[in-house]
C-alpha cells in the first residue's frame, strides 16, 4: 500500500446535464412581488462568440436596502438568489436595491449586488458585481470602481435602469461583437 499523499481531483468542464441537474435549486427571488421597494434584475448571459447562453445559472448575494447582511437584518433578510437562463440566455430576479456596505478600511461602498455565473465549458464559477449605473455619485466614490482604471472594463459592472423599476445587466462570458467582457474578480482558492 502506498502511504503517497492524494492530490485533488482535476477540475472537469461543467457537462450537457448541468442545467437538468440544477433546476430544483433555482427558482427563488429575494423578495416577494409585493415586497415595498422591489426591483427587477434581468439580463442575458452571452458566450465567447456572442451568442445567448441557455443552460447558465446565476447566483446573486447582496445587503438589505438598508447595507445591512444577516445577521444584522431587522427581519428575515436572506439576501440570496439563485436563476438558471431560460431558451434565450436570459435571467430575471425580484429583489432590493441594496444600500450602501462599509469597505474593509471602513469607506462606504457604493450599493452593488455580488454574481456569481456557472456554465458549461468553465473549469470554474466567475464572480463579479453589479453596480447601478443610477448611482453615479456613489459609484464615483466606490473603492473597487476607482480601482479599475478602464472606463470600459469599468462600465461592464453597471446595471442601467429600465421602465418600472427594472435593472438590465448582461455577462458576457468573453469579449465579443455584442460587446467587452464583464469584468470578473479572482479569489485565491
Amino acid at each position: 500500500m502506498s502511504t503517497s499523499k492524494l492530490g485533488a481531483t482535476p477540475s472537469q468542464t461543467i457537462g450537457p446535464f448541468f442545467k437538468f441537474g440544477t433546476e430544483w435549486i433555482a427558482d427563488e427571488d429575494v423578495v416577494p412581488e409585493d415586497y415595498s421597494g422591489a426591483i427587477v434584475l434581468m439580463g442575458t448571459v452571452f458566450d465567447g462568440a456572442g451568442n445567448p447562453v441557455p443552460d447558465a445559472m446565476v447566483e446573486i448575494w447582496q445587503a438589505d436596502n438598508h447595507g445591512k447582511f444577516p445577521p444584522e437584518t431587522l427581519e428575515s433578510w436572506v439576501g440570496f438568489a439563485r436563476r438558471l437562463t431560460d431558451n434565450n440566455g436570459d435571467y430575471r430576479i425580484r429583489t432590493v436595491k441594496p444600500g450602501p456596505v462599509p469597505g474593509t478600511s471602513g469607506e462606504l461602498q457604493a450599493p452593488h449586488i455580488l454574481m456569481v455565473v456557472f456554465a458549461r465549458g468553465l473549469l470554474k464559477p466567475v464572480f463579479t458585481r453589479i453596480y447601478f449605473a443610477d448611482e453615479s455619485g456613489a459609484n464615483a466614490m466606490d473603492p473597487l470602481l476607482n480601482a479599475i482604471e478602464d472606463p470600459v472594463a469599468r462600465s461592464t459592472l453597471l446595471a442601467s435602469q429600465k421602465s418600472g423599476g427594472t435593472y438590465e445587466f448582461d455577462v458576457r462570458l468573453q469579449d465579443s461583437e455584442r460587446g467587452p467582457e464583464t469584468q470578473f474578480f479572482l479569489f485565491d482558492d
